[in-house]
């Protein structure tokens, strides 16, 4: 076990290399896809829908507002990652009393790579991560809006 701090200034106490992830968070999930973290990605909530692979594969466990306890209990995860805008503080209350829950909280792009290169970290695929934040940045250096995927030069 090791202890890292998440961006809401938490400690969490978690494997060094978590293997039963839940993701509670659609973005994040895609994230973890992009990591080629298939084989340790458990449970999605019924919003994560991409990548389309994952939706109908992976055990879904309610949605970002309404967790089922139950169905994450039988996936007995090591890590669920969640995001202050989009889970409720009494479900992510609840279930850090069990479980190690790392905790985004993104209003920047700035944040937004912190977050990228922190789950990277977490998950052991740092050099991926570090890939994406370079594909972020020379998208926006050839005037890529990364929150418009039609602006030039977008692909």
């Amino acid at each position: 076990m090791h202890t890292v701090t998440d961006q809401m200034g938490r400690q969490v106490s978690m494997p060094v290399k978590p293997l039963r992830i839940v993701s509670l968070v659609p973005s994040q999930t895609e994230l973890l896809y992009d990591l080629g973290l298939s084989d340790r990605v458990v449970g999605i909530t019924k919003f994560c829908i991409h990548p389309a692979d994952w939706f109908r594969s992976k055990t879904r466990v309610g949605g970002t507002k309404n967790v089922n306890f139950d169905v994450i209990e039988k996936l007995q995860p090591d890590l669920i990652i969640g995001n202050k805008e989009e889970n409720t503080r009494k479900d992510i209350e609840q279930l850090m009393q069990q479980y190690p829950v790392w905790m985004s909280d993104i209003k920047t792009l700035d944040e937004a790579k912190a977050m990228i290169t922190a789950i990277g970290n977490i998950t052991q695929t740092d050099a991926i991560a570090a890939d994406i934040i370079t594909q972020i940045d020379s998208g926006i250096a050839h005037g890529c809006d990364p929150l418009n995927q039609k602006s030039r030069h977008c692909t």
